[in-house]
């Protein structure tokens, strides 16, 4: 398998980035508390599981960014977020009560725009006034563009998808029990957030650690799967290029991932007792990624940032390529369009 080697320019590292981060989240904050609310990005259903509900709320909330609209999502949404992430949407997000109020004024009703999309990158939305005073934009259908919140993928990554104390804590007892047992040594890792965690594993003991996330029961019906050749050689290519690489994986089929894997030493299976959750953070904090199909290994790669290998197996579903995967995203030969078709991006 060749691969080029394109090195992902996202991932923040210095100190000024953080600080204009700050300094940008403050100046929206005072725009936000001093305006009326002209417009809102409103999501009500959702299609999929949760890494549709991740592409869902993270192209509301770039919509809403652009625009300078406030950001409405059904409680059931949220909670179902809010059991794996912080989820800071301030100070977007509105209170259901003020959204009700909004829509049962009958002296000045506001527009409903609802708007389907599924992959492709909608242009027109980066238009002035794209979203018009007055406005609810309802999103419906998948929204997997990455490019609709691609402008704010420091806050995605820092404010947004990132972890909660209570998982960054139970995943640390993967990473402390792995020392403890190659090396005789407990650490102590300081839990202050996802980033710092991430910095210390990646300095501690010279270890590159890849996260692999395999899907396999529902796709392999809809020859979405991907071959035991493809895991292998993307093995190949990171043991080849970081001599001291260990693997973590992650699947809806453990058991076939400890026949397949073995005792490789330096491979290693997530718990039985790690949620999905679990297993999208532990892989989040490797420092690249060999990702299958599907939109939750498609969100473990974005948030690890690294090179993340990605299958051509799966079809992206989208008009272009670069709709779906980031600059960053290594893969393997072409990519299918649609299932149903032979035509490739």
């Amino acid at each position: 398998m060749k691969i080029k080697v394109v090195p992902s320019t996202s991932v923040i590292n210095s100190k000024n980035q953080n600080i204009s981060l700050e300094q940008n989240i403050k100046l929206r904050q005072n725009i936000l508390s001093d305006q009326k609310i002209i417009c809102i990005v409103y999501i009500q259903n959702t299609n999929g599981r949760f890494g549709n509900r991740m592409f869902l709320i993270a192209s509301a909330y770039g919509l809403a960014r652009l625009h300078f609209c406030h950001l409405y999502i059904e409680l059931e949404i949220i909670n179902k977020l809010k059991s794996v992430f912080i989820l800071d949407l301030s100070p977007l997000l509105i209170s259901s009560s003020t959204f009700k109020s909004l829509t049962r004024n009958r002296s000045k009703p506001m527009n409903r725009i609802t708007k389907i999309a599924h992959c492709d990158y909608i242009t027109t939305l980066t238009r002035p006034n794209a979203i018009p005073p007055g406005t609810i934009f309802e999103l419906e259908g998948h929204w997997q563009s990455y490019l609709h919140f691609a402008k704010y993928y420091e806050e995605i990554r820092q404010r947004i998808f990132v972890p909660s104390q209570s998982i960054l804590k139970k995943v640390s007892t993967f990473f402390i029990e792995y020392y403890q047992r190659q090396l005789g040594y407990r650490p102590q890792f300081v839990l202050e957030n996802h980033q710092s965690f991430k910095k210390q594993l990646s300095q501690f003991n010279s270890t590159t650690w890849i996260g692999i996330h395999v899907r396999r029961s529902d796709f392999i019906p809809i020859n979405y799967s991907s071959n035991d050749a493809y895991l292998f050689d993307a093995i190949k290519y990171y043991s080849a290029r970081y001599p001291n690489a260990h693997f973590i994986v992650a699947s809806d089929d453990k058991v076939y991932c400890k026949k397949l894997f073995g005792d490789r030493s330096n491979i290693f299976l997530t718990p039985r007792s790690f949620s999905f959750g679990d297993d999208l953070v532990v892989l989040s904090l490797c420092q690249h990624s060999i990702i299958t199909g599907g939109t939750f290994g498609w969100w473990i790669g974005y948030l690890a940032g690294g090179e993340v290998i990605h299958d051509k197996t799966y079809p992206s579903g989208c008009s272009r390529r670069e709709y779906y995967y980031p600059p960053w995203f290594l893969i393997d030969g072409n990519v299918r369009a649609h299932i149903t078709s032979e035509y490739i991006l």
